[in-house]
């Protein structure tokens, strides 16, 4: 059996720019025979740390992807001090242990997507350890966002894929490379990134449509996803408990549900009335288990926008007017709103079904 053949090394990587920089090149060791001696010092992640092998050869990316939400997951930070207060992350506590212990497998780097499966997924190589410009989105993009968009773009979550998909289409299609890599900035969210718009490719729907649903409506009325996207996964009763092997599991109730609510701070990017949004698992009692409480539960909604990634020209809400107008169970209603979700939860309800 050849080498290659033994570790699971395509044969031509070891031609590529990468390959013919030898295995000691990233990964350190030893080019010795012995086995011991030749993984001696071995690093097995040598992406892991943002600024190092990669920026040798890569600097302006390597740059850019360090102040990355994909790489310093800092929605995630973000979100966790808005449940309870600055700088909880630096605090010994139940917090911080389920951030370092589970929230932070959501962590990137270079390798989780040009030559590996995300660890947060499964691991291990994709492509036998080719490096990849346009990593296959099924075993990355997928490896992290499987619960929600991709898996809802792939049809692999709900009820139907996405038309993009269907034809062909992959998630760089649409998102730009600085949604990966990084915008050079310190991203807080995603919202900061330069997101793709549905209009990017489809104007002619505000401005010359053939479509009378298109014209009665006015601009800002809906996001194009209230008429066009599917139902999607709802995610509910997040518990975070500490395992014996010091891991934290993250467990939660999973719902496919479409629901329209009503935009209570409408913006520039998002000035729509109604729009998609999607339960996120959340309780007051979720960090409970880890010894933490989360004083600021009830400044929090439980409902969120979603750009659900699903989008079908004909959908259930847009065969007739009927379908949409006057029909209650896809808008949020005061009674969708569950015990143990926070007050701010209100602030989606539509309280006059259009």
């Amino acid at each position: 059996m050849a080498g290659s053949e033994k570790y699971c090394v395509d044969e031509a990587f070891l031609t590529s720019t990468h390959g013919e920089l030898g295995c000691i090149a990233c990964h350190g060791g030893e080019n010795v025979e012995d086995k011991a001696e030749a993984h001696a010092g071995m690093i097995k992640y040598p992406s892991a740390d943002a600024g190092g092998i990669c920026q040798e050869c890569h600097g302006d990316i390597a740059s850019d992807f360090e102040k990355s939400i994909h790489y310093t997951i800092q929605g995630m930070r973000n979100a966790l001090e808005d449940f309870t207060h600055p700088g909880v992350l630096d605090e010994d506590g139940g917090i911080r242990e389920a951030f370092d212990n589970n929230c932070y497998k959501c962590h990137a780097t270079c390798g989780s997507c040009h030559v590996s499966r995300p660890i947060a997924y499964s691991g291990g190589l994709h492509s036998q350890h080719t490096f990849t410009k346009t990593p296959p989105m099924e075993d990355t993009c997928y490896g992290c966002h499987g619960a929600r968009n991709a898996g809802e773009f792939m049809g692999r979550v709900g009820y139907s894929s996405d038309v993009h998909y269907d034809n062909g289409m992959h998630c760089i299609d649409c998102h730009p490379v600085n949604n990966f890599h990084g915008s050079g900035e310190f991203e807080q969210n995603m919202w900061e990134a330069d997101l793709p718009k549905c209009l990017d490719c489809h104007e002619e729907v505000y401005t010359d449509s053939d479509i009378q649903a298109h014209n009665v409506h006015e601009p800002d009325a809906m996001s194009c996803q209230v008429c066009h996207a599917s139902a999607n996964n709802n995610c509910f009763d997040c518990h975070a408990t500490p395992q014996e092997d010091g891991s934290v599991a993250g467990t939660s109730d999973m719902r496919i549900m479409f629901k329209i609510g009503q935009n209570p701070n409408p913006t520039e990017q998002h000035p729509y009335r109604y729009m998609t949004i999607r339960h996120i698992p959340t309780t007051a009692d979720t960090f409970r288990p880890m010894g933490a409480e989360l004083p600021n539960f009830d400044e929090i909604s439980n409902w969120k926008y979603s750009p659900t990634h699903n989008v079908q020209r004909s959908t259930i809400q847009n065969e007739s007017c009927d379908s949409c107008h006057g029909n209650p169970f896809i808008f949020l209603r005061e009674e969708d709103i569950r015990e143990n979700d926070s007050q701010a939860s209100r602030e989606w309800v539509v309280t006059d079904i259009p």
